[in-house]
This record gives structure tokens, C-alpha cells and sequence, in this order.
């Protein structure tokens, strides 16, 4: 059983370090040629542990971690638009060395509960085409496309997923 809860201020440097080892990965593996190399610095520096303490103190924004042999292995970060319903998904992510367990679905399991319980109608996220295995994720957990963003940010093509939430 994979056990999420929500992130503390004493898992922000190891969430950080997870979060950025899984970005590298997907760079190397599936993003090199396609996502810039200045976009990827760009994440992982907004992803460093300020940010994420700063994330922890704004109570709009949802941060859930996997914990694993007492070690952070995946993350799922994201923020509930005020009081309109929305609710955006802006990573998600499983350490290379934990994926194909179940634990990033187990995530977006986690995400849509806490959505469900603000009293969201939509989650909504962006992904790249080159991201196969995160949009079969999406899929699975019941997101679809709404929209291919052709040269968004950083030039690159992103597609915009959205879940609709049950009353």
C-alpha cells in the first residue's frame, strides 16, 4: 500500500532534492532535444527548498509527498485557484528508482481527494507530448485533453489535461 501524506517543513530539502533528480531523469530520458536546457534550470530553481517552504506557507497550495524506508520518493504539487473551483496540478513526480509501483497514480488518487474535499469541479495540468508514460498516467486517472498549446512556454508544444470533478 502506498501511503501520500502532506508535506511537512522538515521534508522540504529532501522533496527538493527527489524533485530535482526526478526532473534531470526526464530530461536525460525523454525531454533532451525536445525542452530546453535554461527551462529545465529554471524548474528545478523554482523548485528549490525556499520555494517549497514558501509553498507550504500558503494555504491555496497542496503538497503531498510518498515517503518510502523514511525517505521522500515522489511528490505531487499544486494550487487551488482562490474560491472559483479550479484547481491546477503543477508537478508530479516519482523518483526514477520508484517508478512503475503505483505510487504516481496513488498521488493523483491523493490530489483528486483534496480537490473533491475544497470543492473543486476541475483539475486541470500541462504536460509535454514527449511525456508518453505521464499522459498514459493522466489517462488512466480519468484526465483528457482539452487543449495542445502549439509553442507555449519555453517554445515548446504543451498539451493542457483536465479532470472533471463529480458534485
Amino acid at each position: 500500500m502506498v501511503a501520500i501524506r502532506e508535506m511537512q517543513i522538515t521534508d522540504v530539502e529532501e522533496t527538493s532534492r527527489v524533485l530535482r533528480e526526478t526532473m534531470l531523469n526526464s530530461w536525460e530520458r525523454f525531454e533532451k532535444g525536445y525542452y530546453p536546457r535554461k527551462a529545465l534550470e529554471f524548474d528545478i530553481n523554482h523548485n528549490s527548498p525556499e520555494v517549497l517552504k514558501q509553498r507550504l506557507a500558503d494555504p491555496q497550495n497542496f503538497n503531498f509527498v510518498n515517503e518510502e524506508n523514511n525517505s521522500i520518493v515522489a511528490t505531487a504539487l499544486g494550487k487551488i485557484i482562490g474560491e472559483s473551483g479550479l484547481a491546477s496540478l503543477g508537478w508530479i513526480g516519482v523518483h526514477p528508482s520508484y517508478q512503475r509501483r503505483g505510487i504516481g497514480k496513488a498521488l493523483m488518487q491523493r490530489v483528486v481527494e483534496h480537490c473533491k474535499s475544497r470543492g473543486c469541479h476541475k483539475i486541470i495540468l500541462y504536460t509535454m507530448p514527449v511525456l508518453i508514460h505521464a499522459i498514459n498516467l493522466y489517462l488512466t486517472c480519468g484526465f483528457v485533453p482539452e487543449a495542445y498549446l502549439r509553442k507555449e512556454w519555453w517554445r515548446v508544444d504543451f498539451i493542457k489535461m483536465s479532470l472533471w470533478l463529480e458534485d
